[in-house]
């Protein structure tokens, strides 16, 4: 993904000429936020989180997935805002598909589904304990997140494009934020623990395995609803912005560009 990125820069189809306006002001940050999503996801996957998580920690569990799906998407869709979508004549039937599990509505109830499908009891168990079952779960929590902050962040625009409005963006992410709200109550409230291969596992720290899941559950809650909060105020924020001040922003640097 550095690689694809870094060429698409060379290319130009991620270039200075582009309009970032609606996040920020200078092309500059793409780059940063791109390289920070992908520096967070290789520490979910590959740092003690990931491992604590398949041996002996469910919140550290929790943690990995609250970083590839809610905290690593954005990021990286931040890092490609404002670039030159291929020409709509090419991979039409794929460009269909994606406007449809992109629009906002049914972005949220894929989000949560598929949270809410991998959380059941013996499905979770089985990715534990089955490599290939956990790579999957991994590659649906990081394609879903890219699904649900799709909306949101609008990174790939032409003429042609439905922009999605603020209070659409702010209604959808309030409600996708409910699911993971009420599982994670669920985590910290049940009497006794969920997942019997985190029963067997080793104690590490003295944390029992009842008092783990409920840190899991405060984490759900807390990640998950810092991350829809600071969104939610990032888009209210650009109701106040300029509009016809970032089209001049964005017809400068174009100009700029072409000099």
């Amino acid at each position: 993904m550095a690689a694809a990125y870094i060429i698409a820069m060379r290319r130009g189809t991620i270039g200075p000429a582009d309009d970032v306006t609606p996040w920020f002001r200078h092309q500059r940050w793409r780059p940063v936020f791109f390289f920070t999503g992908l520096l967070i996801t290789f520490i979910a996957l590959e740092s003690p989180i990931d491992y604590a998580g398949d041996y002996y920690l469910f919140s550290m569990h929790m943690v990995q997935h609250m970083l590839l799906m809610m905290v690593a998407p954005p990021l990286l869709l931040l890092g490609i805002a404002g670039a030159r979508p291929s020409p709509r004549e090419r991979h039409s039937t794929l460009r269909t598909v994606w406007w449809a599990v992109t629009r906002p509505w049914p972005a949220v109830i894929i989000f949560n589904a598929v949270l809410l499908l991998w959380h059941i009891p013996s499905l979770y168990d089985t990715t534990l304990r089955v490599v290939p079952v956990h790579i999957v779960e991994h590659i649906s929590f990081i394609l879903v997140g890219v699904i649900l902050w799709w909306p949101v962040v609008d990174p790939i625009r032409d003429e042609r494009t439905h922009t999605v409005s603020p209070l659409t963006k702010i209604a959808a992410l309030s409600l996708a934020g409910i699911p993971p709200t009420v599982l994670g109550i669920v985590f910290a409230l049940a009497p006794a623990p969920l997942y019997s291969f985190y029963v067997q596992a080793p104690r590490l720290w003295g944390i029992s395995a009842l008092t783990d899941q409920q840190y899991g559950g405060v984490i759900m809650l807390g990640v998950g609803n810092i991350a829809y909060f600071i969104a939610i105020i990032v888009v209210f924020m650009r109701l106040f912005s300029d509009p016809g001040r970032d089209e001049e922003l964005a017809a400068d640097r174009i100009a700029e560009a072409l000099r």
